[in-house]
């Protein structure tokens, strides 16, 4: 992996990146998702290097070397993704986020429309009243039922303080990372994930990283996948490109519409037979059309 960098925001955090794959390429930010870091991505970004990108990956507030944020919104984040590129002289980027890293990029892409000039999701999540209108939970697992009902009955602070310790072990280390990461995934996303190599590590990298400093990074993060987003879809210029599998039950097709009817400029693609984890398989392809002109 490469040696990573820290800017420091204006409110004094610290938040940490790399800057891989082809330093003269076209820019993309890399949205990571829950519980994730920057390094739970494809393992080479050796692809990005020769597909002609320059790839940004970004911590999230609390996740691996970036500081915690506890007022952060999906919008303050959505800041800190411009001051990264303010820091790194880009002007215009793509955006590529995956699972709940969707609405970290909707809150970039809304609040700054200026910067992204494209916007790809994979697997993404909508927000959270999405879940409550008909059909929107259509071949969601079980999993995805118990977090629309949670968060509703208990709010986005219990909901989050109670699962935190569920998705992530605590304290964790690669081993444990791996062990959890493997059970919580079904056959078709665990196969996306045996057809990459490294990628079941990167994965598990992501994990450690999600609570190196403790629970409080991932505790906010969850409860932002409860909370009323605090930007405007509407406000999202840049044309969006969506992927969702048809086997994917953490984030099914339905999620994939309702963002393609709230988005002024979507288009939605239905891979047949891909799970949770296509963006790895698929990655050099989704990168690819996100920097295309």
């Amino acid at each position: 992996m490469p040696e990573a960098e820290t800017i420091t925001l204006p409110d004094g955090r610290a938040l940490c990146f790399d800057d891989v794959g082809d330093p003269a390429g076209k820019a993309l930010l890399y949205v990571h998702g829950t519980p994730d870091s920057r390094r739970a991505r494809h393992p080479d970004d050796g692809l990005a290097r020769d597909l002609g990108v320059r790839l940004i990956a970004a911590d999230r507030p609390g996740a691996g070397a970036s500081d915690p944020h506890p007022g952060g919104t999906v919008g303050s984040f959505g800041d800190d993704a411009a001051a990264l590129a303010a820091h790194l002289g880009i002007e215009r980027w793509a955006v590529l986020a995956w699972s709940a890293g969707s609405l970290f990029g909707l809150g970039h892409a809304a609040r700054h429309a200026q910067l992204v000039r494209r916007l790809g999701i994979v697997g993404g999540l909508p927000p959270f009243p999405a879940y409550g209108e008909p059909g929107v939970l259509d071949g969601a697992d079980g999993n995805r039922h118990m977090v629309a009902e949670l968060g509703a009955e208990l709010g986005a602070a219990a909901f989050a303080d109670l699962l935190a310790p569920m998705v992530a072990p605590y304290p964790c280390d690669h081993a444990l990372a791996v062990e959890h990461l493997l059970e919580g995934r079904d056959a078709v996303a665990r196969a996306e994930l045996d057809a990459v190599p490294g990628a079941i590590d990167a994965m598990a990298d992501g994990i450690v990283d999600a609570v190196a400093g403790g629970l409080a990074g991932l505790t906010r993060d969850l409860a932002l996948q409860v909370e009323p987003l605090d930007v405007d879809l509407a406000d999202v210029r840049a044309p969006v490109r969506l992927w969702h599998g048809t086997e994917d039950h953490t984030a099914p097709p339905s999620f994939g519409r309702w963002l393609a009817d709230h988005l002024p400029d979507a288009t939605l693609d239905v891979v047949d037979g891909a799970g949770h984890c296509l963006l790895l398989p698929r990655w050099a392809e989704i990168l690819t059309a996100l920097v295309a002109d």
